[in-house]
């Protein structure tokens, strides 16, 4: 079906929007860092963070980005194109399960093997279109790919902004893909 498919990528706006959508919220993660205050800040926990969202915020970029130019560069192959994308999109899960290990940024296991679990999902159903070249599943794993970012972000967001008394230790979960944020 859009094996015959000639001229721009479909739905290019889209990936442009991603890509401009990843620095933004790269943007942001230097804004929390140069803001953020708190007792935590300098906490394991924050340094995960806020390298975790620049670093998947910028592979959201260049997925979004070098797929437009993938698509140019393969002679305008659209499946071989969402291959190549969909392999950019995997590359921070790998990234994910060697942060997943346990460390100082784990205070809480349970939340380091939902993470663990989460991934797995993520990773497995990203591969899968390795194989398909949905363009469609292509979109929708980049949508999935942002709730990790989000995530990160709301709860960095939630603990900056959370009354903590001058006495009280400093306490932060990491985040993880599949946390839902929740009113505190």
């Amino acid at each position: 079906m859009l094996d015959g498919y000639r001229g721009a990528v479909p739905t290019e706006g889209f990936f442009m929007a991603m890509g401009g959508l990843g620095v933004s919220l790269a943007g942001f993660a230097g804004l929390i860092s140069a803001f953020d205050r708190t007792a935590i800040s300098g906490s394991p926990v924050a340094i995960y963070r806020i390298s975790g969202i620049v670093f998947l915020s910028f592979a959201v970029t260049f997925a979004g980005f070098g797929i437009i130019v993938a698509y140019e560069v393969t002679g305008q192959d659209l499946p071989l194109t969402i291959r190549i994308g969909t392999v950019f999109l995997a590359l921070p899960y790998l990234r994910g399960f060697l942060q997943a290990r346990p460390g100082p940024s784990w205070p809480n296991e349970r939340q380091r093997w939902m993470t663990i679990a989460s991934l797995v999902v993520l990773t497995t159903a990203t591969l899968a279109n390795v194989m398909f070249a949905n363009f469609g599943y292509l979109e929708v794993l980049m949508l999935a790919g942002l709730l990790g970012r989000v995530t990160i972000f709301y709860n960095t967001i939630r603990d900056a902004t959370r009354a903590t008394s001058a006495q009280a230790a400093p306490t932060a979960e990491p985040d993880s893909p599949e946390s839902a944020p929740s009113s505190s």
